[in-house]
């Protein structure tokens, strides 16, 4: 476990202590808390964009193939995907 100083006002930090000590804590859990509670947060906002984005690409493939938006048989390639960029850099 790595050590952290930190600068906070003494008003601030002797209120804190006496909120650790009311709660049976201390400053340090209580910053140590936080800032998993922080990390925890971002990175469940991250997972639940995932899902969206992951049920909406979803539910447009569902779309395009209930609405027979592509004939059947046809691929792709790399190259076909890509091909309009090429025409974009050459201009």
């Amino acid at each position: 476990m790595s050590n952290l100083t930190l600068s906070i006002e003494d008003d601030l930090l002797k209120q804190a202590r006496l909120y650790a000590v009311q709660h049976d804590t201390s400053v340090n859990a209580m910053v140590r808390d936080y800032l998993k509670s922080v990390v925890e947060q971002v990175s469940d906002e991250r997972r639940a964009r995932r899902l969206q984005a992951v049920e909406n690409i979803q539910r447009i493939a569902e779309q395009i193939k209930q609405e027979n938006m592509i004939p059947e048989g046809v691929t792709w390639t790399r190259e076909d995907a890509y091909a309009d960029r090429e025409e974009r850099w050459k201009r």
